[in-house]
């Protein structure tokens, strides 16, 4: 029988709750950071994170889908050979990382020993039990969101609290170090945390083969997500681009909080029931699309109207420039919403490639349109590339979910027009009260 509805309800309700305090507390930390630090900082921070999560990024062979995906998941010889996978990888990232931490310091300016630094994260993440995907496929969703929101709350006390100590590069990565460190012993304290090393080829095989799919999606989705900021990083000012980031770490958050349900809810649901036929899964799933989309569609439309308002209320001075960033960049989160939707229903029924071509066709338009939209517009030109790029990679996506019969086109013309129409009228309203549009400092 398919996964009943008040399972999925309560999924989603705790998701967003417990994703809602995660923001809470991210999202004060960094208000509180951002008159700790100076903004060559929170320049300096975006560049490391990025090359940091990159390199562990582009070698992802999806332990936890192939957990949640495989037949065999719940085998004590199946999750030790993924374990042992996950801790020689965790070595050879640092070990990468920690060689290439020169030319990359020379290339962004930055010292070498703060990249080593932040690398140690990389082999100490990759010896965590991988107890919390085994919840993932049972859909204990309320102890996983309830853990992952005790880790958020550990992460933000250490990074306010060093930088109240210390408000320096050093202090920001020892926090990071110091989280990953503490969620790693965390995840032995989760039922079924016992792993021990070992090796089975056919296991091993299964897990590389499904894998190189995970592996191909997830470079395509890093490169995606980052080639702004490692372009920019070393294009323009680091204060400027730490104001830049302030503005996408902002805009960044609802298509989070979609990927963690579609992460969470979503690809565990369908690949529960993947065999039973497509008619019913689009049955059982479109409904509760429909709900969530609306709850997105109204969101975002309210928050992009008056997201120049939030900037000046929230930040001083130094960061108000983010304010006319911040709503572009949330026009295009709203594809990167029903990109992060989609692809996931299709990871569901075992099909990563369509998810794959889509992130390549963005990477495509990125690659090309960003150094031209700086080019020409200066950063705006880049931003509104950046807003667009999703376009492209829903086109492709929408292709895989009609061959698979899982698609939902009409749903999203619908909620789409919702958004914008929404928005429009939201800035017809702020006209008509003489407070302008929150789009006017992008040409000052």
């Amino acid at each position: 029988m398919l996964n009943s509805k008040k399972l999925v309800m309560r999924g989603a309700f705790w998701t967003i709750g417990t994703y809602g305090l995660s923001v809470g507390l991210r999202f004060g930390s960094n208000i509180v950071l951002s008159r700790l630090v100076v903004p060559e900082v929170f320049g300096i921070m975006l560049v490391i994170n990025t090359l940091r999560n990159g390199i562990e990024l582009i070698s992802d062979v999806g332990i936890g889908q192939n957990i949640v995906h495989n037949s065999a998941g719940e085998k004590q010889r199946f999750l030790d050979t993924a374990w042992t996978i996950q801790i020689l990888r965790g070595a050879v990232l640092f070990s990468i990382l920690f060689v290439a931490a020169a030319p990359l310091g020379k290339l962004y300016e930055l010292p070498a020993s703060a990249i080593q630094f932040s690398a140690l994260t990389l082999v100490i993440m990759g010896a965590a039990s991988i107890s919390i995907y085994i919840m993932q496929r049972r859909l204990q969703i309320v102890r996983l969101n309830l853990f992952d929101l005790a880790m958020d709350f550990v992460s933000v006390a250490l990074v306010v609290g060093l930088a109240l100590y210390s408000p320096t590069i050093w202090s920001l990565i020892l926090a990071n170090v110091l989280a990953a460190a503490i969620r790693t012993v965390a995840t032995y304290m989760l039922p079924h945390a016992r792993n021990w090393f070992a090796w089975q080829p056919d296991y091993a095989r299964q897990i590389l083969s499904f894998g190189k799919w995970i592996y191909l999606a997830s470079l395509l989705s890093f490169l995606c997500a980052s080639f702004d900021k490692l372009y920019l990083g070393q294009s323009i000012p680091l204060a400027l681009l730490g104001i830049y980031g302030i503005a996408r770490n902002v805009a960044d958050l609802p298509g989070a909080l979609i990927s963690r349900l579609g992460h969470s809810l979503v690809f565990p649901m369908i690949a529960r029931e993947q065999d039973r036929p497509r008619s019913e899964l689009r049955r059982h799933l479109s409904p509760l699309r429909l709900k969530l989309l609306l709850a997105c569609a109204l969101a975002m439309g309210f928050g992009t109207a008056f997201a120049d308002y939030a900037v000046r209320i929230v930040y001083d001075e130094r960061y108000h420039e983010a304010g006319w960033m911040l709503p572009v960049l949330l026009i295009g989160v709203w594809g990167a919403i029903l990109c992060s939707i989609n692809e996931y229903a299709l990871l569901g029924v075992g099909k990563p490639l369509y998810g794959a071509a889509g992130n390549m066709a963005k990477l495509a338009c990125l690659v090309v349109g960003i150094p031209l939209g700086l080019h020409v517009a200066g950063l705006l030109g880049a931003i509104v590339v950046l807003a667009l790029s999703d376009v492209c990679r829903y086109f492709l996506i929408l292709f895989g979910q009609r061959r698979e019969h899982v698609s939902f086109f009409l749903q999203d013309v619908m909620m789409s027009a919702l958004m914008l129409g929404l928005l429009g009228l939201l800035t017809l309203l702020r006209l008509e009260f003489g407070l302008g549009t929150a789009f006017d400092g992008a040409m000052g």
